[in-house]
This record gives C-alpha cells, sequence and structure tokens, in this order.
C-alpha cells in the first residue's frame, strides 16, 4: 500500500507537470461550456417544442452532461493510454516487471490518477455551469453517479485497449484523439441528443459515450433511464477489458 502511495505520488507530480494532460482533462470540458455559452447564439434560450421534458431547457443545458462526457473521454482514451504507453516505450514496465514493486502497480496508479482528474474535471464543469447560466442540478444523483461508473468503466476499458495495442506514448495519443473525436460526434459535441436526427440519435446509443450522455441527460432532467444504454456501456466494458488484459505488453 506504501509502495502503491509513493507511485501515485508521483505520477500526480508528473501529471500536473504536463500541460496537455491538464488541459484535456480539466480545462477543455469547462471552456466547451464557456464557448458554447457566451459565444453560440441561442444556446440561452428555452428550446421549446412539444416534448415536455426539454421544451423549457435550454441548448446549455443539454450541454453540461455533455461536458461530463468530454471529461471523461478526455483521461480515458488520450491521457491515460499515452501515458502507460510511453512507459512501455522507455522500459519502465519492464524493469519494473523484475523489481518487488511490480509493473501491475503502474497501471493501479494511473487509474487513481485518472479518477482524481475525472472528479475534479467533472466538479469543476457543474460548479461553473451553475454560478454562470444557473444550470439545474441531477434530478436523481445516484442515477447520475451510476451512469457515470457505467460509462468511466466502459472508456477505460477502451482506453486500455488502446494502451495494450499501441506500442509508443505517440502512436497512442493519436489513436486516442481519433477515437476522442469520434465520441464527441456521438455524444453530442455539434448537435446535443435530444436534438439530434433521429436515425443518427439512435446509432449513437450504441456507443459507449453515446449510450453514457443520452442516459446522463436523461437521468438529469427526467430523473429516470432505462436499462439499454447500461447493457450498451456493459456491452462495450467486459469485451474492451478482456481483450486488453489478453494483449498488453509488458516490453
Amino acid at each position: 500500500m506504501r509502495t502503491l502511495g509513493a507511485l501515485t505520488s508521483a505520477e500526480a507530480k508528473l501529471y500536473l507537470r504536463n500541460p496537455v494532460s491538464i488541459f484535456m482533462a480539466l480545462i477543455l470540458p469547462s471552456a466547451i461550456l464557456l464557448l458554447q455559452g457566451f459565444v453560440m447564439p441561442g444556446t440561452t434560450a428555452p428550446m421549446g417544442g412539444s416534448d415536455p421534458l426539454y421544451a423549457s431547457l435550454r441548448p446549455i443545458d443539454l450541454l453540461v452532461p455533455l461536458a461530463l462526457a468530454v471529461a471523461l473521454s478526455s483521461v480515458a482514451v488520450t491521457n491515460y493510454p499515452s501515458a502507460i504507453s510511453g512507459y512501455r516505450e522507455t522500459g519502465v514496465l519492464r524493469r519494473l516487471g523484475v523489481t518487488p514493486v511490480g509493473a501491475h502497480r503502474i497501471l493501479f496508479s494511473q487509474w487513481i490518477i485518472s479518477a482524481a482528474s475525472l472528479a475534479v474535471a467533472v466538479t469543476l464543469a457543474m460548479l461553473l455551469a451553475r454560478v454562470a447560466f444557473d444550470s439545474l442540478m441531477p434530478s436523481s444523483i445516484p442515477l447520475v453517479v451510476l451512469i457515470l461508473a457505467f460509462g468511466t468503466a466502459a472508456m477505460m476499458a477502451v482506453g486500455s485497449l488502446i494502451a495494450a495495442l499501441a506500442g509508443t506514448s505517440q502512436t497512442a495519443y493519436g489513436i486516442g484523439f481519433l477515437v476522442f473525436m469520434a465520441c464527441m460526434f456521438t455524444a453530442g459535441l455539434w448537435t446535443p441528443g435530444p436534438l439530434m436526427p433521429e436515425g443518427i440519435r439512435q446509432i449513437a446509443a450504441f456507443t459507449p459515450l453515446g449510450a453514457m450522455t443520452q442516459a446522463l441527460t436523461a437521468a438529469w432532467y427526467g430523473g429516470s433511464v432505462t436499462a439499454f444504454p447500461f447493457l450498451v456501456m456493459l456491452g462495450w466494458t467486459v469485451p474492451s477489458a478482456l481483450v486488453a488484459a489478453k494483449v498488453f505488453r509488458w516490453n
């Protein structure tokens, strides 16, 4: 436990010295909210329409769950895989593997750092949305937390698959960034879920971040969600984690 704590402390210091990681995980989600809220016209006016759940909401309200999805995707598929692949590339994993410390503790410490940075990013985005745009707090906090837990498991499993396959940190970051951009589309960065064309929304619902964002929006403003998005996220988590564990290389 003491060894893991020391490794985690060292990893946290390295993380804080990386401006790209800090920007992607902590600043980008809040920056998206600010840009959409203060630059894009019409984002703070009620949407109207026939759906009673969304008629009184503003586009900026729909971007709050999206900001959490951005934070998660940034941590899981860009920062985390590039860090692990970088350690493999420089031989850190191989050298630790023959010591009592064990290379697996590097993975544990990265998971802890990822969880901590995600918690900070989510807190910042929610506080900013509340203070700057008077956004509503979740109708069901336990349900939102549960959805975030399932989404985190799914995206970290995808990130682990990238980390397992990428030979260098640059390769991992490049693959992760492409996955990040695809996730931003399915999550609704350009068109929030409820405003998507029906066909695209249904396709997005089968992706891990699309399922999470749609479930978050329903839970946030409606207080309920079906089992379908949980099954989708679980369907991404288990196969991705199993394949990542099978093909992961320590050197």
